[in-house]
């Protein structure tokens, strides 16, 4: 049985949580250890996940139980319908955990560049006993097949790292990129794809191009970062602009202006 979280968390209503996090818990996370290693998602009490102590993803799963309010849900409701999810930063496994759960016969593709998740993540799928069922590619899903410049991101975080153009924070190594349609069955049926790349989505979209001209993606949910993009080139827009040219309607789930904006897109 997964360790109990703080009564104050337990009893704060769904909002405060997260501040509470911040403000309260993560400071002295060193005192509640355990939650790191056996930690249950709200959303599926019957998962054990393994996590990171300072890491921001892990502290809010371990002391609040939910990471992305809304797309937590979302991704449960979905899931409950069955089908096949394609989680692309998949990190440490949590929302490809949660699509397993909520359907035995449902299959995953988690897609994880970063070799420090990967050994973790694929710790998190075997005590779950769904390694049946998830298959992990560890490559940098893009819109070509070949290599590119991968920054890792702050040592102790985990799910900071993306591609990039060059080596200014020297944290950066050489990563394999493949496209998501050549890495997918013919003809497979995807329920929710789900993008979180740091910036890349516009090229995670465009190695989609196959499975989006044909419908095969009955929904898409990704996040974008605005300075990530620019970054790396990226204008804005760029993703709405092609998921629209490939028949898709685009509907951002908050303001369009802010720093970080997750995007719905499901077939026009």
């Amino acid at each position: 049985m997964a360790p109990s979280r703080t009564l104050l968390i337990r009893l704060a209503p769904r909002r405060l949580r997260l501040s509470l996090c911040d403000r309260v818990y993560r400071p002295r996370r060193d005192r509640w250890h355990s939650l790191y290693l056996d930690s249950s998602p709200l959303a599926a009490p019957e998962v054990s996940m393994r996590l990171v102590p300072g890491d921001r993803l892990s502290d809010v799963l371990a002391f609040t139980g939910c990471y992305d309010d809304r797309l937590t849900r979302r991704v449960s409701e979905l899931g409950r319908r069955g089908g096949v999810m394609i989680d692309i930063g998949a990190n440490l496994g949590y929302f490809s955990l949660l699509w397993l759960s909520s359907n035995p016969s449902n299959r995953c593709i988690a897609f994880e560049a970063a070799p420090r998740n990967l050994e973790i993540l694929r710790e998190n799928i075997a005590r779950n006993r769904m390694d049946e069922r998830a298959r992990i590619v560890s490559s940098a899903a893009s819109d070509r097949h070949g290599k590119v410049l991968f920054d890792l991101g702050p040592e102790d975080q985990r799910g900071w790292g993306g591609i990039v153009n060059d080596d200014k924070s020297g944290r950066t190594i050489e990563v394999e990129t493949v496209r998501v349609d050549e890495a997918v069955p013919l003809h497979q049926e995807i329920a929710l794809l789900k993008i979180d790349t740091e910036g890349a989505d516009t090229l995670v979209l465009k190695g989609c191009e196959r499975l989006l001209k044909a419908r095969l993606v009955r929904e898409i949910e990704y996040e974008q970062n605005t300075v990530r993009m620019e970054q790396i080139g990226i204008p804005l827009g760029a993703a709405q602009n092609f998921l629209e040219s490939v028949g898709y309607v685009c509907k951002a789930q908050g303001g369009e202006d802010d720093t970080l904006v997750t995007w719905t897109a499901v077939p026009r």
